[in-house]
């Protein structure tokens, strides 16, 4: 018997999301559904039914236009798993010893961003028709997540809640509005999801059931769509990126600016005693009081 998904999956989904635990190495663009719209897109969360934990992939990460190739070159931050950061450690010790110019580069460059990534199965996208029918990867931010997390375990969970995984017509689909906005007149325009939202239950047009089950079986592994680099290699790419050193050369993650979401947090505490195995420039600073931000992030998001 094929597997499919089940209410004792979504349990599982949904403790995993709160917990917020990932496994990320390697990756994997080419797959991404792009929402930088204008444009109204609607899509049906997949779930991971062989490993219902891994269903979301939370991360961190950071980017910025590169002073060396003037193209915008992205990391992920250790921070996903719980380790040190030195782009976090150089950010925080900017803001503490340097000069008013450089603190105002980092904060426009060094702050920590935060993005998901869920399996979806596109009913439409407006801007690429050939992606309706296929399983794609959808990467989103703040203002998404706090709406998927409203339907699984928020407010919307009874309206909601397994429906959002359900490809039968029992299910309910994200309708994703992607709205471009400005701060003010004649500002850079940004797109915005605030308007997006689950829609009631119904079938998916053209969907055979009997190829439920497969599409099921096909979700992309998301642990493939993050690179877990080391603290060496990262410090290398400050070298490069930041600093514009020539001599530097890692290897960046490809751009995947569609969704840039800051995450405010307070620097921590400045470490007094040196530590044991410096590995990057900057001093290092104890990042341990980011675990109960992520918490607090999860629990409720504010929109950007």
């Amino acid at each position: 018997m094929k597997p499919t998904f089940n209410s004792n999956m979504f349990e599982s989904i949904k403790s995993a999301l709160e917990s917020a635990k990932t496994k990320q190495t390697g990756g994997n663009y080419k797959n991404i559904l792009s929402i930088a719209g204008p444009a109204t897109y609607v899509v049906r969360l997949l779930p991971n039914i062989k490993s219902p934990k891994e269903t979301f992939l939370h991360y961190y990460h950071h980017g910025w236009n590169s002073i060396a190739t003037g193209q915008y070159a992205s990391v992920a931050s250790p921070s996903t798993w719980g380790e040190r950061c030195p782009v976090s450690e150089l950010y925080f010790k900017i803001l503490r010893s340097g000069s008013a110019e450089e603190q105002e580069r980092a904060k426009a460059n060094l702050r920590r961003k935060e993005n998901w990534y869920v399996n979806i199965y596109v009913v439409s996208d407006p801007k690429n028709p050939e992606n309706n029918g296929t399983v794609k990867v959808l990467r989103f931010g703040k203002q998404l997540n706090k709406i998927i997390e409203a339907a699984i375990s928020g407010d919307d969970a009874s309206e909601f809640g397994a429906k959002i995984f359900d490809l039968s017509e029992s299910g309910c689909s994200l309708r994703i509005k992607a709205e471009l906005v400005s701060d003010k007149p004649g500002a850079p325009k940004y797109p915005t999801y605030t308007a997006s939202k689950f829609l009631a239950p119904g079938p998916i047009e053209g969907l055979d059931e009997d190829k439920i089950p497969g599409i099921y079986e096909s979700v992309f592994e998301l642990n493939t769509f993050v690179e877990h680099k080391t603290a060496a290699d990262i410090q290398a790419f400050i070298d490069t990126n930041f600093y514009g050193n020539e001599a530097a050369k890692p290897a960046a993650e490809p751009a995947a600016a569609d969704v840039e979401d800051d995450v405010p947090y307070e620097a921590p505490k400045p470490v007094v005693k040196a530590a044991a195995k410096p590995v990057a420039k900057p001093t290092s600073s104890n990042d341990s009081v980011n675990d109960d931000k992520v918490k607090a992030i999860l629990d409720g998001l504010d929109d950007l």
